[in-house]
C-alpha cells in the first residue's frame, strides 16, 4: 500500500481509496475548507463595505505588519526548502 500525506489529507492508493467511508471523510474535509473560505471572504467583504479598513489602518501600520508577516512566514521556510530540494529547476523559477 502506498500512502502519501498532502497538507494533512491522507491519500491512499490502496483498494480502500474508493470506499464510501473514504469519500465521506474527504467530503467533510472539503466542506470544512469551503466554509472557512466563505467566512473569511465574508469578513473581508464586510471590512471593505463598511469602511473599517481605514479605521484599522490607523492602528495597523508597517511596523505591525512586517513582524507579523515574518512570524507567519518563518515556520513555512522548512516546508518550502523541502519542496525546493526535490526539484531545483522549479525552485530557481
Amino acid at each position: 500500500m502506498l500512502n502519501q500525506t498532502v497538507d494533512g489529507l491522507a491519500l491512499s492508493t490502496s483498494e480502500h481509496s474508493g470506499s464510501d467511508e473514504a469519500a465521506a471523510v474527504w467530503m467533510s474535509r472539503m466542506r470544512e475548507l469551503q466554509g472557512g473560505l466563505l467566512v473569511a471572504s465574508l469578513v473581508q467583504m464586510l471590512i471593505g463595505a463598511t469602511g473599517m479598513a481605514s479605521v484599522l489602518l490607523r492602528y495597523i501600520g508597517p511596523l505591525t505588519v512586517a513582524p507579523v508577516i515574518t512570524l507567519v512566514a518563518l515556520p513555512l521556510f522548512n516546508v518550502a526548502a523541502g519542496y525546493c530540494a526535490k526539484n531545483w529547476w522549479i525552485a530557481f523559477l
